[in-house]
Formats: structure tokens, C-alpha cells, sequence
């Protein structure tokens, strides 16, 4: 007798990364794993025509196996295999082109996703209170199991989308929603995630133009520029802003030596340009920037950064381009351009507007984070994209608007 997935275990397998990684990183990567046995064993992928159907699957594909070509030239085998596993993890968004979807199982993972936030948000205030004996991550106040970079971009994500489903209510209740975004927010300004803060502040005004009609998105939109001058008029958070605006300021490549935040993402942005304009077809290899990096250092042709392992250019598209050069950087923008165009052609589907959010975070996130080699946001790119975004006919119009 031949087993059969159900789907809704083949599904859940598909959202338990997201839940997991506001929680664990290991976890994430066992749900990986068991989403990949599960999708072996279904059968689904015998469905491996409606791959092509997808505009983002070709320069996909063929960016994946440049980055693994890249490793015929690098010079660092660990840092490779680790760029090149992340690159890799994109065949998660060709396991989601396969899949069957119905509303229900994208309703699930959207709950699944702010499940794993609000839970960690929950451990994170107990650990900080002291009520549980663990530690936050890196010492950081509120911040649970979860690396607070990371965590900003999350809660900035599901932010954007409890906008739309405030209005919307396809998921969850207005209160529900509301709830949800004021325990996200309280969380967002109290740690140490300038990220996601400034894509909110940058993203949010953006989303409510588009969701919101007449002279109620002049009303929010002054709400919430009220809101954000009154949170930089608390000391605290109007000091954590200006010590990067003073990290910029005070910046200088001629220095022996750079320990700022922002100093070390501007010198790693800098490198990259420097390795790109160097070897401007091929790159330096896959996963060769750190050692390139260390010899630039040890030449004397930027400064050092002690104690600090800069394995990205802190600039997802600088770092493409210092690896893979322009062919890489190329595959890259030909991908992001793909699969864009097909989130924001259906913007108005649940799916897209959860999907285009993400996108958004990502594509101008990574002028100033390293996220395409990032573990967790490769991960999520890959699963945003294969969700179900250019066929209407998938998701009826009769469940869209069903409970």
C-alpha cells in the first residue's frame, strides 16, 4: 500500500521554518530537513513542470549552479560550501511551485510565522525579567532565542502585514491583528535592531498609501509620523540613532583600525567595490571575500577590524558582485527583477501583499545587510517565492474571502 502525504502535514513542514527561526536555529534547519523528506516521499515533485511557469525559476537555477562553479576558483572551501548552501536553499522555492496550494494552507502559514514571533517575544520578556534561566542572544535585552538583526526584519514583515490584514481581516480578526501589532512594536523599538526600524519607518508609510483610501491614509500616516518624532524624543532610542549617525560622521578609510558598526559595514562595502573592480567578470570565487578581505588588510589597503570575521560585503548586491563578478551580480538583479514583477503584478492577493512585504525588506535591506548569503533570509526568499503568485486560478476568488 503507498503511503501518501497529507497535505496538511506537507504544508506545515513548508511554513516550520518559518516559525522556527525567531526560536531556534537548529530547529529551522531540522524543519528543512524534514520538509524535504516529506516533499521526497509525496510525490509532489513529479509536478515538475509548473517550475517553468515561474518567471524567477531560470536565472534561479542558473545562479545557483554559478555560485556552485564559483567554487572551482575560490580559495576557501569552508566559507564556499556556506555561501554555496545558501545559495542553494532556493530549490525550497521550487519545491513551493510544485505544491498544491488552497487558501487554508496559506492562512496556516502566515499563523505559523507570527506564532513563532509572539512565542519568542513571550520567552524573550520572561528571560529578561528573569523568570526563565536563559540567556538572551548576545546579551540583548528582549531579543529571546533569535539574533536581533534578524528579529527586526521579522517584526518589521509581520508588521506590514497585519497592516493589510487589519483592513482586510482574511486572516485574523481586527482585534487579533491589533493585539499582535502593538505587542510586535513595543518589542521592535526596545531592541537593538536599527534594520528593522528604519525599513518600518521607511516601508510602513508606503504600505498604508497603498491599503488604505481617501483621507484615512493622510490620518494614519500623520499617526505614525507622530509616533515615530515621539519615540525619538525618548532619550534612549534617540541616542542609539545618533551614535550610528555619529559612526558615519566620524568614519575615515585611512584609520589603522575600525570598530563601529557602521564603520565595519562601510569598510566591508568598500572591500567588495575594491575585489569587484579587481576581478570584475568572475569575482574573487564563492566564499573567498573574507580571505581577500584579510589580505587587503594585511597590505595595509584598508583597516583592520580586529576581532570581527567580515565574511560579507554588508551589502547583499556587493557582495554577489565581489564573489561572482558580473555574472553573478547579473543572475542576481535577473532573479529579484523576476520574481518582483510576478508579487507585484497580483498585489492585491493575501499571498502576494505577505510575499511582496518580505521582497521589499529584502531588496533594500540588503543595500546595508549581507542577506542574500544570510542562513534564515535565504531561507525566506526562497519560500516567499514559492508560494502560489501568478495564478489567479489556484487561489478562487470565492476563498478569498472566506473565513
Amino acid at each position: 500500500m503507498k503511503w501518501r502525504v497529507p497535505d496538511g502535514l506537507m504544508f506545515t513542514a513548508y511554513a516550520l521554518p518559518l516559525f522556527s527561526f525567531p526560536l531556534s536555529t537548529a530547529g529551522a534547519g531540522v524543519s528543512v530537513g524534514l520538509l524535504l523528506v516529506l516533499y521526497a516521499v509525496s510525490g509532489h515533485w513529479r509536478e515538475w513542470r509548473q517550475i517553468f511557469a515561474r518567471p524567477w525559476a531560470i536565472p534561479l537555477a542558473l545562479l545557483i549552479g554559478w555560485t556552485l562553479l564559483g567554487l572551482l576558483w575560490t580559495t576557501d572551501m569552508f566559507f564556499g560550501l556556506k555561501v554555496a548552501e545558501a545559495t542553494s536553499y532556493g530549490i525550497l522555492a521550487f519545491i513551493g511551485a510544485t505544491l498544491p496550494w488552497k487558501t487554508r494552507w496559506i492562512k496556516l502559514l502566515i499563523r505559523l510565522f507570527l506564532s513563532g514571533l509572539l512565542i519568542n517575544e513571550f520567552l524573550a520578556v520572561m528571560m529578561t525579567w528573569g523568570v526563565f534561566p536563559w540567556k538572551n542572544t548576545s546579551g540583548i535585552n528582549y531579543t529571546g532565542f533569535c539574533g536581533h538583526i534578524f528579529l527586526s526584519l521579522a517584526i518589521a514583515h509581520a508588521l506590514l502585514w497585519l497592516t493589510w490584514d487589519f483592513r482586510q481581516q482574511w486572516n485574523l480578526p481586527r482585534w487579533a491583528n491589533l493585539f499582535a501589532g502593538l505587542l510586535l512594536f513595543a518589542q521592535l523599538l526596545v531592541i537593538h535592531g536599527r534594520s528593522g526600524q528604519l525599513l518600518l519607518v521607511m516601508l510602513l508609510p508606503i504600505a498604508i498609501f497603498m491599503l488604505y483610501p481617501g483621507r484615512w491614509r493622510y490620518w494614519i500616516t500623520m499617526v505614525f509620523a507622530l509616533a515615530v518624532f515621539g519615540l525619538f524624543t525618548m532619550p534612549t532610542i534617540r541616542s542609539y540613532f545618533m551614535r550610528g549617525f555619529h559612526e558615519l560622521l566620524i568614519f575615515n578609510l585611512n584609520q589603522a583600525a575600525i570598530y563601529s558598526s557602521w564603520g565595519i559595514r562601510l569598510l566591508a562595502m568598500i572591500g567588495g567595490v575594491m575585489m569587484f573592480l579587481a576581478h570584475p567578470f568572475f569575482g574573487v570565487g564563492t566564499g573567498d571575500f573574507y580571505p581577500v578581505i584579510l589580505k587587503m588588510q594585511a597590505a595595509h589597503q584598508i583597516p583592520a577590524t580586529p576581532g570581527f570575521i567580515m565574511n560579507t560585503a554588508a551589502n547583499s548586491y556587493i557582495s554577489e558582485a565581489a564573489s561572482l563578478g558580473i555574472v553573478g551580480l547579473g543572475l542576481f538583479l535577473w532573479f529579484l527583477w523576476s520574481l518582483g514583477r510576478e508579487m507585484w503584478r497580483s498585489r492585491d492577493l493575501p499571498q502576494n501583499w505577505f510575499a511582496l512585504t518580505y521582497f521589499s525588506i529584502y531588496l533594500i535591506g540588503g543595500l546595508f545587510d549581507g542577506l542574500s548569503w544570510g542562513y534564515a533570509d535565504a531561507i525566506t526568499i526562497a519560500l516567499m517565492a514559492g508560494l502560489p503568485l501568478h495564478q489567479r486560478s489556484v487561489i478562487e476568488p470565492a476563498e478569498l474571502s472566506a473565513p
